[in-house]
This record gives C-alpha cells, sequence and structure tokens, in this order.
C-alpha cells in the first residue's frame, strides 16, 4: 500500500512539475498561472497561460473558498493570495506553489477571517500596501454599514489579523455605493470609487495600518464611478464613470489629494466599468459593460487619446456583459473577464496600444470572471 501511495505521489509531481516551462509536443511554454473566480460556483479556477497567449486548465484543478468569491489580491511576495467571499463576508488566504500553481489554506485549522462584525458587509474589492504589512478589505455595505477592514499580515505563514479599531467607516462611504478600491504605489495612501455618489474617496495609511481621510475627500468624478487604475509611478489616477461613459483622470498631488488632469473626462464606449495599465502606465484599457467592448487609450500626463481601430469586440455572439481587465506579467497580453457569456477575451497587445484578437479567444470558463490574477 505504502508503494502504491509512493508511486502515486510521484506521478502527481511529476505532472505538475512539467506545468511551468514545459513545451514538450510542441506545446508553448507556460508563462504563468491564472486564477479566476466569478459567478457560478464558490471556487478559485486555476488555469495556466501560454508564452502566446492561450490559456488552459489542462493538470490544474479548482480550490475552494466560501460562497460568493469576488475578488483577489496577490501578496508583494507572490506567496500569498487572497480572496473576497461577498456573501460570506469572509477573506480567504492561501499559500502559492510556484512550482505547480497549488493553492492551500493559509492556518488550515482556522476559518476564514471574517471581513466584519456584521452578517452583511459585503466585501467587494481588496488591497495590499507595497511593503506587504496590511490587507485592506473594502465592504460595500448593505443592511450594514460601508466601511474598509484593515488585517496585519503575518510575513511568514499568511495568517491575518485584524488590527485595532478595524473595520472603519466614514461618512464618505455610504452602503451600497463603494464600488473599487485601489492602493497608491507607495502604499500611503488608498483609494475608492463610490458608485452613485460619483466621487472617489482618498485615505492616509499610517505605520500602524489606521486610515484617516485626506482633507478634499471625496473628490468629484461624474455620475457613477466604478473602476480604479493607477500608474506605477503613482502620478495619476484613472476612474471609470459608468452613466456617462467617460474616464475621469487625476493628477495625485504630493500628499495623495486628487486635482483633475487636463481634458478631463474622456469619452469612451458605453458603460466602462473597469480599468488596467500596462506596467509602463503608458496605455490604458477600458471594459465597456454596455458596448460589449474594450477600449485602448495611450496615456500622456493624464491626457487620454484613444488608439487606432478602439473599441474592439469581445466576443462574436451573445451578451459579454466584461467586468474585468488585467495586463499580463509580461505586458503583451490583456485579457478580459466576460460575466455573461463566461469566458475570456485575450488580445495580443502592440507596442502603439493596437489589439488583435488571440487566435483561440474568448477562452470558455466554469464561471462568469468577476476577477482574474495573473501570478508571475
Amino acid at each position: 500500500m505504502k508503494a502504491f501511495i509512493s508511486i502515486a505521489t510521484l506521478f502527481i509531481t511529476l505532472l505538475f512539475s512539467g506545468c511551468l516551462g514545459s513545451s514538450k509536443s510542441g506545446t508553448p511554454p507556460t508563462l504563468a498561472f491564472v486564477f479566476v473566480v466569478g459567478t457560478g460556483d464558490n471556487s478559485i479556477h486555476a488555469l495556466t497561460e501560454s508564452s502566446t497567449g492561450q490559456f488552459s486548465s489542462a493538470a490544474l484543478p479548482s480550490f475552494a473558498t466560501n460562497p460568493k468569491p469576488v475578488a483577489m489580491a496577490l501578496h508583494p511576495s507572490k506567496n500569498f493570495i487572497y480572496v473576497a467571499n461577498q456573501t460570506a463576508n469572509t477573506v480567504s488566504g492561501y499559500t502559492l506553489n510556484h512550482a505547480n500553481g497549488i493553492l492551500t489554506p493559509v492556518g488550515t485549522a482556522l476559518a476564514p477571517a471574517p471581513a466584519c462584525a456584521t452578517s452583511s458587509c459585503n466585501p467587494v474589492s481588496l488591497g495590499i500596501n507595497s511593503a506587504g504589512t496590511f490587507l485592506f478589505v473594502l465592504n460595500q455595505g448593505g443592511a450594514g454599514a460601508a466601511s474598509i477592514a484593515v488585517f496585519s499580515i503575518d510575513s511568514a505563514r499568511g495568517l491575518l489579523t485584524p488590527i485595532a479599531g478595524s473595520p472603519f467607516s466614514f461618512a464618505s462611504l455610504v452602503a451600497p455605493n463603494p464600488q473599487f478600491l485601489a492602493m497608491a504605489p507607495n502604499g500611503n495612501v488608498l483609494y475608492v470609487s463610490n458608485g452613485s455618489s460619483g466621487t472617489i474617496s482618498a485615505f492616509s495609511i499610517a505605520a500602524s495600518g489606521v486610515l484617516t481621510e485626506l482633507a478634499g475627500s471625496p473628490f468629484t468624478g461624474g455620475a457613477f464611478m466604478a473602476g480604479l487604475a493607477i500608474d506605477s509611478k503613482g502620478l495619476f489616477l484613472y476612474a471609470a464613470d459608468t452613466i456617462n461613459s467617460k474616464i475621469a483622470s487625476f493628477s495625485i498631488q504630493s500628499g495623495g489629494a486628487l486635482a483633475p488632469a487636463a481634458g478631463s473626462p474622456f469619452a469612451t464606449d458605453l458603460g466602462p466599468v473597469a480599468l488596467a495599465l500596462d506596467s509602463t502606465g503608458a496605455t490604458l484599457f477600458c471594459a465597456n459593460q454596455g458596448g460589449a467592448t474594450v477600449s485602448a487609450f495611450k496615456t500622456a500626463s493624464g491626457a487620454l487619446t484613444q488608439v487606432a481601430g478602439s473599441p474592439y469586440s469581445l466576443v462574436s455572439s451573445g451578451s459579454p456583459q466584461p467586468s474585468f481587465v488585467t495586463v499580463d506579467v509580461s505586458n503583451t497580453f490583456l485579457y478580459v473577464g466576460n460575466q455573461g457569456t463566461k469566458n475570456v477575451s485575450g488580445f495580443a497587445i502592440h507596442s502603439d496600444g493596437t489589439l488583435t484578437p488571440l487566435s483561440t479567444s474568448p477562452f470558455p470558463q466554469n464561471v462568469g470572471p468577476q476577477w482574474i490574477l495573473i501570478t508571475p
């Protein structure tokens, strides 16, 4: 019996060890592991991304989490992944095995961390400071108040501990308006888009993790503030205004306050909901739910210029209802999660910001993707 178990263990090890970097039988080598959550089940679905941008789920399992996972965050060490579970009102943590993509719950004897003390805080977005010491959880609220929960992160094991005073409530966060949380690259300020309030709140982060709302916050952005994106230098913040079909652009002042950029806001296709920048901050991508498209813009001092051919269609038929967009670790591929058609549209990114659909796109999924996390 022991010999059988040893042989089975060896087989599984060999199966997974061939995932990353394999190019046998003409298969392109794997570039990264991809994790997807969304409507349809309470699991994290694991995929691989090849060097040609294609997705594959071969040989990778899914991983159970609490009900309705909606958002994920990767720790700066790349060793831990955290998941916001909206209806369970919890945050689950996992250790990532870089060799085979396997996720193992942190603190297996412990339940997932509660996002708040009530039963209806509805966590919807996550952020981690650049030092990797704190996890921030945006609670949209419902019957309970909107708030931001703050957890200290055990750097060795990934365990979460609520800091004193968490969760934090502020007058500018009104349930159920908060939509998205974005961290400044320096880790000292976080921003929250406030949905139908049409504003963006900004908070400074103390060394203890305690939040203080900045003077002048919330900042006016438009009619319905949804997805946010901040360039890697922390100079500009972009916000999707879903109702006006615009993208608001702000320069980030030295203390974190926001000032409208010249020419802001900028038109995009109908119903923008999610944004992503390439690693240089030179190109901004926008998922347009109303238009069933993705738009691409070149950036210059906060100003946006739409590239040739933009916006781009996501699927040939059906109503994709895109809800998420991200750029991969190589900075050469763009992916859009289509919640309505349960697939992911993939594009090659060219140097001028234009997009070309990948040959086998869109990639079918078991869920309606709401978040896509790609690990280096």
